[in-house]
């Protein structure tokens, strides 16, 4: 594989990660994690707990919905890529919002 291919599967990665994201549960968990980083060089560790918490919220959802088994099968691979996703969504999400809170919020 070339440059070119990695950057679209990069790419790709990231349009698919800010999808999974852009919802009122994960734009209002990106805002609180944006809020509380005090620095940018957390941003790993605020979007990995941001996605710890989004998949606390649904694990939540289908107990609270009487699911028979409410948590997802983590050690499917389809699982953990869309957990991987939702991690590099929560990477851009954060980002941006962090960089809006520091633009125009400074203090």
């Amino acid at each position: 594989m070339d440059f070119s291919n990695y950057l679209n599967e990069a790419l790709a990665w990231a349009r698919m990660g800010f999808d999974t994201v852009n919802s009122i549960q994960g734009l209002v968990i990106a805002l609180i994690a944006a809020v509380l980083m005090s620095r940018y060089n957390r941003i790993l560790v605020y979007s990995l707990g941001a996605t710890v918490v989004h998949e606390l919220v649904n694990v939540g959802r289908n107990f609270y919905a009487g699911a028979a088994n409410p948590l997802p099968d983590y050690l499917d691979l389809d699982v953990l890529k869309l957990v991987a996703i939702r991690f590099v969504g929560y990477l851009i999400a954060i980002s941006l919002v962090y960089l809006v809170r520091r633009l125009f919020f400074r203090g």
